[in-house]
């Protein structure tokens, strides 16, 4: 009898080791770790690997905060390509989409395979351990200000910021062409700011200084800005004349409106902000392949970049592609990268809300 429990315990533990050793039961691999595999493929091979897999899952899920109407023909394009994957995307402003994957995520639920959203939120993602890193070998000629080096985010367009006027309010040699230009009490009462634009903020705030950056926009509260949430929609209202001015709207917004015949004119400030949009790769993702496909073609000079620069007129962060709107186009940009607002986003939060009296 006292031998019993020993074949017992010598059963249990080789049912234990087979287990282990079965690959059934193996745990399931990490989205970066199944891809790990093609990182010294290239080109066509590399690509019909990704392919091989991608049309055993089917479908990539894309959440984003691409504005619908351009989202959906991206997507469409994507699927002329690779007819295999059926895309699939939830579309809402940068917070609603990080609040909606994180809280799946926290339900054991990961449904999204790429996240397209802006700095703040990509810098929070990375830090709550939610992305993996992909190193894409399309992010090659992209300048370096648009991506990390260990492949957590990069940006496949960026939202150049423009001073918008409507030039029936404001005659071309009359508007602002500065920063310190705006700041003249001729404008009080006549133009506008968004109450989400503290990334914009932080990003002058760490270029200028601090003291400097915030005696500027102490100025700037004088004015007393009609704030109005969204940039789409301030570039409309400068269209009609209901706001003469603003001077953070996404520069292809009020050009498209000028070419629909809007009396609207954009400058653009020393230095050139812009906000890009960046691609994330989410973690546990369960179409790693389709994934990695859409994330190559988006970044890609003849796929996503090509498709936005064209045809919506938004900025490809690759140079040298044709573009709906190259007086958006220059040199040096100073650039929203996660890893600089994202630390400070809370401080440059407070400090512009308390500025321009928002909140309150």
């Amino acid at each position: 009898m006292r031998k019993e429990p020993k074949l017992f315990l010598s059963s249990l533990l080789a049912i234990l080791l087979c287990a282990l050793l079965s690959p059934s039961s193996a745990r399931p691999q990490g989205a970066a770790q199944i891809l790990k595999r093609y990182e010294g493929l290239k080109g066509k091979e590399r690509e019909e690997k990704l392919i091989e897999g991608a049309k055993k899952e089917g479908s990539a899920v894309v959440y984003s905060f691409t504005a619908v109407d351009q989202l959906k023909p991206l997507l469409d394009e994507f699927h002329k390509k690779y007819s295999f994957i059926k895309p699939e995307h939830f579309r809402a402003n940068a917070t609603t989409v990080f609040n909606k994957f994180t809280t799946e995520v926290r339900a054991g639920q990961t449904l999204a395979d790429v996240i397209d959203i802006s700095a703040g939120e990509s810098h929070t993602l990375l830090q709550m351990g939610l992305i993996d890193p992909y190193l894409s070998p399309n992010r090659e000629g992209i300048p370096k200000d648009f991506m990390d080096e260990k492949g957590y985010w990069t940006a496949h367009y960026h939202f150049v910021i423009a001073l918008g006027y409507n030039t029936q309010a404001i005659k071309p040699a009359e508007a602002p062409k500065s920063y310190e230009e705006i700041i003249n009490l001729k404008w009080k009462g006549r133009l506008s700011l968004d109450p989400a634009d503290q990334d914009l903020f932080g990003a002058l705030l760490l270029h200028w200084g601090k003291e400097k950056a915030i005696a500027y926009f102490k100025n700037l509260a004088k004015l007393e800005p009609r704030m109005v949430t969204g940039h789409t929609q301030q570039a409309n209202l400068v269209g009609s004349g209901e706001i003469q001015l603003a001077p953070w709207l996404y520069g292809y917004r009020p050009l498209q409106l000028k070419d629909q015949g809007a009396p609207v004119e954009v400058h653009l400030f020393d230095p050139v902000l812009t906000n890009p949009a960046y691609l994330l790769f989410a973690k546990n993702s369960r179409h790693p392949h389709a994934a990695a496909l859409f994330i190559d073609w988006a970044l890609s000079a003849e796929g996503g970049m090509k498709f936005f620069g064209e045809k919506f007129g938004r900025t490809p962060t690759r140079p040298g592609l044709k573009e709906r709107f190259p007086k958006l186009r220059v040199d040096k940009y100073l650039v929203v990268k996660p890893e600089i607002v994202g630390p400070n986003f809370k401080e440059f939060t407070k400090l512009y809300y308390e500025i321009f009296g928002i909140g309150k």
